[in-house]
């Protein structure tokens, strides 16, 4: 910040990716409180994800992460809900969370990526690419219906034609993750001006940013019965063409 950085840049893609959840939860007209979510990975993004999801009423009942020591992914599990902060204040630099500390603080530990296939509302896989395949699209719960993706291209193209033609709502991962571009783009905005905002005042404009382009995505989904990362691509296409062609390079 002291170099003409930004406050809220540490939480701003977690928690953009939650303003689409809050937006999709009540275009459906679910609550959050009565909702429940399941998160692949547990670094910056996941972290701050299952903060704000749970300060809105959400219950995060499983988590996995990348074990760095022995080399493995661990799933910890808690019906009633895990604690995000408490988690993030056991989890290493690499996104690694303390074992022990874990099992004191209730949670059922195992190994493997059971992640995909716990009965939730949401699942968020936060990782790598690729994390969901034919090899696991099927162990997705019938429970689930909405997947939000807040690593960049978590869900191959194949497993993808399957969530296409499936009842699942996909937030795609060039919307869902756009908290950190967008705040970055604020960072310019305050660079340039020599005038930098307080952390309230940034997270309330990507809030206002990142439901304005939720909801711009999802009204032509509904409107031309789109899949949701069609309307996105639709949307952000257009954008670039036009301002071609505004320019004259067309």
């Amino acid at each position: 910040v002291g170099m003409g950085g930004s406050l809220g840049r540490t939480e701003a893609t977690g928690y953009g990716l939650i303003y689409t959840v809050r937006e999709a939860l009540r275009e459906q007209g679910i609550k959050i409180e009565n909702t429940s979510a399941s998160i692949q990975g547990f670094g910056n993004v996941a972290q701050y994800a299952a903060q704000l999801y749970q300060e809105l009423g959400g219950h995060v009942v499983s988590v996995c992460c990348w074990d760095n020591e022995d080399k493995k992914v661990y799933a910890f599990h808690k019906d009633e809900g895990l604690d995000g902060q408490a988690l993030a204040d056991m989890t290493d630099s690499f996104g690694s969370i303390d074992k022990d500390m874990a099992r004191d603080m209730g949670c059922k530990m195992e190994t493997g990526d059971t992640w995909i296939e716990q009965d939730v509302d949401i699942l968020i896989p936060a990782a790598l690419e690729n994390q969901i395949t034919m090899n696991n699209v099927g162990k997705i719960s019938k429970q689930v219906k909405f997947i939000v993706e807040g690593a960049n291209g978590p869900v191959n193209t194949e497993a993808d034609q399957v969530l296409r033609n499936s009842d699942i709502f996909v937030i795609p991962d060039f919307l869902a993750n756009a908290g950190g571009v967008t705040c970055s783009y604020f960072e310019q905005v305050q660079s340039n001006n020599n005038y930098y905002w307080e952390k309230e005042d940034l997270l309330q404009k990507l809030d206002t940013k990142m439901t304005s382009a939720f909801r711009a995505v999802s009204e032509l989904s509904r409107k031309n019965n789109l899949y949701m990362r069609d309307a996105a691509y639709v949307i952000s296409i257009n954008r670039v063409a036009q301002a071609v062609k505004m320019r004259g390079w067309v």
